[in-house]
């Protein structure tokens, strides 16, 4: 049942956000010019990340596959493609929701619980920084730039900021970056940035060598055995 519950949320979370199949070139991410070999093998390039024989149990993985899978199933038949951009080009085209601060807000505070929840190292990491990559594209950063609403600005730098933990040091610092980017000069949010990316980098450093610190360590002990002992 949490299981079930903590998918639930992610799925209102990236329909919120728009990264369901409303545009399946987005999730193949592919161009709408592209050709039928370009629709396959981006296809089986995201499946060999997302597929359940990959990713196992990972609940983002799976519902980010389900999402593929469609995208492909639509735009890898031809008639099915023509029906599509038919729908999507012009039927829905009066129905796009338009983007605000409130509701970028609302999808931070969605993408914030969902990873709270979940098992750092079951994560969907790849999945997870596409998603806060999307929070902060060009076009968000110029809706929270205009509003000039310090506060709610502020909300979403602090919870992008919290789930970047999870990410690889490379993928957050890039997150950092961009979010220094929406600070305005504020001196204490930049000095809680850099401090997050300062502990991020030292523990990639740790995991990087930590064996060796460790094999280090043995040896030195072993050759004081030999000489002392």
């Amino acid at each position: 049942m949490i299981i079930l519950s903590l998918l639930n949320t992610y799925i209102r979370f990236i329909k919120t956000a728009g990264l369901v199949a409303s545009n399946h070139y987005n999730t193949l991410n592919i161009s709408p010019n592209a050709t039928s070999i370009e629709i396959k093998k981006a296809y089986r390039k995201l499946a060999l990340i997302y597929h359940p024989d990959v990713a196992h149990d990972d609940p983002i993985a799976a519902e980010k596959f389900r999402m593929i899978k469609n995208a492909y199933d639509v735009l890898g038949n031809t008639k099915s493609r023509q029906q599509y951009h038919y729908q999507h080009y012009y039927t829905n085209i009066k129905t796009t929701p338009v983007v605000t601060i409130n509701s970028i807000v609302s999808q931070c505070n969605e993408l914030l619980a969902f990873t709270k929840a979940l098992d750092p190292y079951r994560l969907d990491t790849e999945g997870l920084y596409q998603q806060i990559v999307q929070l902060v594209d060009e076009h968000h950063i110029t809706i929270l730039l205009k509003s000039g609403d310090k506060k709610l600005t502020e909300t979403i730098i602090l919870n992008l900021l919290n789930c970047s933990q999870l990410l690889p040091f490379k993928k957050a610092l890039s997150i950092h970056t961009t979010l220094l980017t929406l600070t305005n000069n504020n001196h204490a949010l930049m000095a809680t940035i850099n401090k997050q990316t300062q502990w991020q980098k030292m523990l990639h450093y740790w995991d990087q060598y930590k064996l060796l610190l460790a094999m280090a360590i043995t040896i030195t002990l072993c050759l004081l055995f030999l000489k002392w002992g």
